[in-house]
């Protein structure tokens, strides 16, 4: 796919931030936006198409490596959230189709992505903190990875990253 024209927001809070950008830092606006359907409302032209392709490829990522729990060298094929116990995002871990690692008491597993489910908290920043920070583990081997508008449009445009 290669490097993209940078859409950015014309609104909010991050009024002149890219939509790559809005995925590694907060991906839960990204989730409102959904939610409310305010990318409809407020995306014009070409950024509504950008917006809503940038979102398929964030639920359907594929994290690269095998299942670090498992002896069979499986790949990677499951996101792990565990609650903590404030109802907010405590651990994000991957694994793969089989193994059962250990969670708190609330675990659940999804198909990886920028994606924390409502049922953990409506509005979860510290949780999407956890899961970006996870992802860039998984990609980079550096939770802090910083993320340049370069490196953002390299992610998104690299067909390998997702499913």
């Amino acid at each position: 796919m290669g490097t993209t024209t940078a859409y950015k927001l014309g609104f909010g809070r991050y009024k002149e931030r890219t939509l790559e950008w809005l995925f590694f830092n907060d991906p839960g606006y990204v989730w409102w936006m959904i939610k409310d359907d305010v990318h409809t409302q407020k995306l014009k032209g070409p950024t509504l198409p950008r917006f809503n392709d940038l979102v398929r490829r964030a639920r359907r990522l594929r994290i690269p490596g095998t299942c670090k729990w498992c002896k069979m060298g499986k790949p990677i094929s499951r996101m792990f959230l565990t609650q903590h116990t404030s109802g907010g995002l405590a651990k994000v871990d991957f694994d793969c189709d089989t193994c059962r690692p250990l969670g708190g008491s609330n675990t659940t597993h999804f198909q990886p992505g920028f994606f924390t489910p409502d049922a953990f908290r409506k509005y979860d920043k510290t949780g999407g903190k956890f899961m970006v920070q996870a992802i860039k583990q998984a990609y980079f081997k550096d939770p802090s990875y910083r993320m340049t508008q370069k490196r953002l449009e390299e992610f998104f445009g690299n067909p390998k990253n997702f499913l």
